[in-house]
């Protein structure tokens, strides 16, 4: 017997992708290997059609908490809110927009990736002023 019946309903041209085993905790890197984040959750919004179609990825402790669930999940989620810098609430948000290959990792064009504004300033007040930190990208 099958664990995941078929799905019988009309298809949309295009590819499909399962978000559980092509997506989510996978790898977001630019063309040229750097990485940007890891897919904590995803982001759908309803079509005309009824579908819901992915329209960001969502990274982050605000993103993986609520997927963790019970208190780990409630103390993560409600931690990274305090300790947010961004003006905007929630997770880190990337648009699907900017993927452009789906495999082992994501692919996503080179742009503003402000997906981790409490790490990039850490990163910038704290872990840049240790000696040898410079090597830690490499």
């Amino acid at each position: 017997m099958n664990a995941t019946p078929e799905y019988d309903g009309p298809r949309t041209a295009g590819r499909h992708y399962s978000a559980r085993y092509h997506l989510l905790d996978r790898q977001v890197v630019h063309p040229d290997g750097t990485s940007v984040c890891k897919v904590d959750d995803l982001e759908f919004t309803p079509a005309a059609d009824g579908h819901l179609y992915a329209t960001a990825v969502l990274v982050g402790p605000q993103a993986l908490g609520p997927r963790l669930r019970g208190r780990l999940g409630q103390w993560c989620t409600t931690v990274a809110a305090r300790l947010a810098l961004s003006p905007e609430p929630g997770p880190g948000r990337l648009s699907i927009e900017r993927i452009t290959h789906i495999g082992s990792a994501l692919v996503c064009t080179p742009g503003p990736d402000r997906v981790h504004a409490l790490e990039d300033w850490i990163r910038e007040h704290f872990v840049r002023r240790i000696p040898g930190a410079d090597h830690a990208n490499r």
